[in-house]
């Protein structure tokens, strides 16, 4: 058997107030393509599959279009479950009629874990869906206070899943959570505040695969058959250097035989770029992707005109501008009140002055403030 494994489309993502809606219908089109083309057993859509609990009308459209090309005219299976970033109730509206089409939406979790049953050459492999469920959640579902972790959660619903399981035959466990160990980016919100939001995979050994959702990087988790597919596309600066895609899964007689990483192109890419302001400018011109997402890390010494401006007429789609610092300047900011107080005049005038131009004052421009004070505390001013 083969499936496609893929995860964290975040539709409807709104980035630096820029929808990303093209850029997703963009690469939707680009992996219909490939499953046309490789005509695997079945897709699986591991979690947060909107950016919104209440998705916007084009963010629905396009699931409704993927959904259409997939299991309506390919006549591949689908299964997707919700992330923490789905509304459980909404994503699997109309779930029960869809199924019959055999797409298998499951927004919420039920005390039994029911398995999807496909079937390839080799007979029967079972799907375990475990759409994301709070620890809060799970005490109530389960009516068992002691679940305070998504451990706790994991833990409960693997056991339940290994008492009904027949033997014997091959399992996928699709689910969405933070496995310890795994890469993270900026991207991604949290699961929940402290330690209790990270699971160990060794609670995940007894299953042939498992789906993951939630990373956006693709990776193995100490296991190739323990996998994050990855998000679609790049979603924060921090992902810069992955390579975004889906995964292809492949299963033979005993279960795991191998993987795949296809990757996907996007309509724009997402880039880091740094250097004087001229200078950035000045390669504009032969820069063949100059509608990328930009963010830009400038060099420069001293103040800058309206530099956004001048970097969106040559990219467009420049984002964010990051001034880095050539030295160690203090950044006057981050100071209480009370520690600026406790400043003299030049040392105050030296850290805005670091703040503002990236360096510190030199020999002279030093001697030059301190010069200035003087003569203003002669003068009665008293600035000190």
């Amino acid at each position: 058997m083969r499936f496609i494994h893929t995860a964290d489309w975040h539709l409807g993502r709104i980035f630096h107030n820029v929808s990303l809606l093209e850029d997703q219908k963009y690469i939707l089109k680009q992996l219909v393509n490939i499953i046309e083309q490789n005509k695997p057993d079945a897709v699986i859509i591991a979690g947060d599959v909107y950016d919104k609990a209440i998705p916007s009308e084009g963010a629905v459209t396009l699931l409704a279009d993927f959904i259409n090309q997939v299991a309506g005219l390919l006549n591949i299976p689908i299964i997707i479950i919700s992330g923490n970033h789905d509304s459980g109730t909404r994503l699997s509206f109309a779930s029960s009629i869809l199924e019959k089409a055999n797409v298998h939406i499951i927004g919420k979790t039920n005390l039994d874990t029911t398995a999807i049953i496909l079937n390839d050459e080799f007979g029967e492999v079972y799907f375990y869906p475990l759409p994301y469920l709070s620890p809060l959640a799970a005490r109530s579902l389960y009516q068992d206070a002691e679940i305070k972790s998504h451990q706790d959660v994991i833990k409960r619903q693997v056991s339940c899943i290994a008492h009904e399981h027949p033997k014997d035959k091959r399992s996928v466990l699709i689910m969405h959570e933070f496995v310890i160990g795994a890469e993270e980016s900026e991207s991604e919100r949290q699961l929940s505040v402290g330690g209790t939001s990270s699971i160990e995979s060794g609670i995940l050994q007894q299953f042939d695969y498992v789906a993951m959702g939630h990373i956006h990087s693709p990776q193995a988790i100490g296991n190739d058959f323990i996998r994050y597919s990855g998000s679609l596309l790049k979603y924060s600066f921090s992902e810069v250097k992955h390579n975004k895609g889906i995964t292809e899964i492949s299963l033979d007689a005993n279960g795991f035989s191998s993987c795949q990483h296809i990757s996907l192109k996007p309509l724009r890419d997402m880039r880091v770029i740094s250097g004087t302001l001229d200078d950035i400018l000045n390669n504009a011109v032969l820069d063949p992707n100059v509608d990328d997402f930009l963010c830009v890390e400038l060099l420069d010494k001293g103040e800058l005109f309206d530099p956004m401006r001048q970097l969106q007429e040559r990219y467009p789609n420049t984002l964010e501008i990051r001034r880095v610092s050539q030295s160690s300047a203090k950044d006057i900011n981050t100071q209480s009140f009370k520690d600026l107080h406790k400043q003299n005049v030049p040392e105050l005038f030296d850290a805005f002055y670091q703040h503002v131009c990236s360096e510190p004052l030199d020999e002279t421009q030093t001697e030059f403030v301190k010069s200035i004070v003087e003569q203003l505390d002669h003068s009665g001013t008293g600035v000190n």
